[in-house]
């Protein structure tokens, strides 16, 4: 297979000879006898991983000889070189899902399982290190608990690249209790706009994600019954924001206005990290709006 050959801007492989392959397998090895290599990956590829990579030298040797073989027979040998990037993409990206994936349980795939197996397929297309790792784990939750995704979910990876990725992965460190992000903040009022130029971030940002299906189409706003007029916490990546009833009769919670993470998009973000942001924090804490409740700082 073809080289990894890594840039300070990219993650991306540049294949250029066979060694990514035989190297994707040396990785492989430690994990290769478990039951998503013997039940899946080896069916897929056509051959045993862990017997390929007990090869070593001699196995090596061969994959050289048949790309060097390959890249003198025309149409024939460009569908040749184009099955082992394929193959080693989907050994790169098993290896990286292997650990995620519990180690005592068996393979309860079946072969209906229209999610995993065409997530599984679409791994082959994948080089980027970033994107394998999203899909890796998206693999391995599946595997370990099947019926966990949605059909919707794999459409939008397929339509998703590193550049979108980072794009969400940024955007949601915007979101309050866990999945929604404040309108004001795209109405660029002046205390905002200096966060969200540091990130890249405009409206036109969130529409692209709104059209990848990460984030739902229209605003959205959210009431909430509070008889006991108990406080009410609002969450930023695990860290609260409390507020206290102002009103001796309303007993409402009424949330400002907000653009809501689509399933897909709540799905996808799991697998994410995004970064708590302390100026955001803050402008939360001076900005975000309740009627009938005040910010409390006890």
């Amino acid at each position: 297979m073809l080289a990894v050959i890594k840039t300070k801007k990219s993650n991306q492989r540049n294949m250029t000879d066979p060694s990514s392959l035989t190297t994707a397998i040396d990785n492989a090895s430690k994990v290769a006898n478990t039951p998503l290599f013997t039940t899946v990956i080896d069916k897929l590829t056509g051959f045993r991983i862990s017997q390929w990579a007990a090869e070593g030298e001699v196995r090596k040797q061969l994959i050289h000889d048949e790309y060097q073989k390959a890249k003198e027979s025309g149409i024939v040998g460009m569908q040749y070189i184009e099955y082992l990037r394929h193959t080693t993409n989907l050994i790169d990206t098993a290896t990286k899902s292997a650990k995620y994936i519990d180690p005592d349980k068996p393979n309860d795939i079946k072969m209906d399982n229209d999610f995993f197996w065409n997530t599984v397929e679409h791994a082959k297309t994948i080089s980027n290190e970033e994107m394998q790792e999203l899909v890796a784990k998206i693999i391995a939750g599946e595997y370990n608990q099947p019926g966990t995704y949605s059909m919707s979910t794999l459409q939008t990876l397929k339509m998703l690249g590193k550049q979108e990725l980072e794009l969400f992965e940024k955007m949601c460190s915007l979101c309050i209790n866990t999945e929604q992000i404040p309108q004001e903040i795209f109405s660029l009022p002046d205390s905002i706009k200096p966060l969200l130029n540091s990130l890249g971030i405009d409206f036109a940002s969130l529409q692209t994600l709104q059209n990848l299906g990460l984030f739902l189409p229209n605003g959205m706003s959210r009431s909430m019954d509070n008889p006991d007029k108990k406080n009410f916490a609002l969450n930023y990546l695990g860290k609260a924001i409390r507020f206290k009833p102002t009103h001796e009769t309303n007993f409402t919670i009424d949330l400002p206005a907000f653009y809501g993470l689509s399933n897909t998009g709540k799905q996808i973000l799991n697998h994410l990290s995004p970064k708590f942001r302390d100026e955001y924090y803050t402008w939360l804490k001076t900005n975000y709006k309740i009627p009938n409740y005040s910010l409390n700082e006890d």
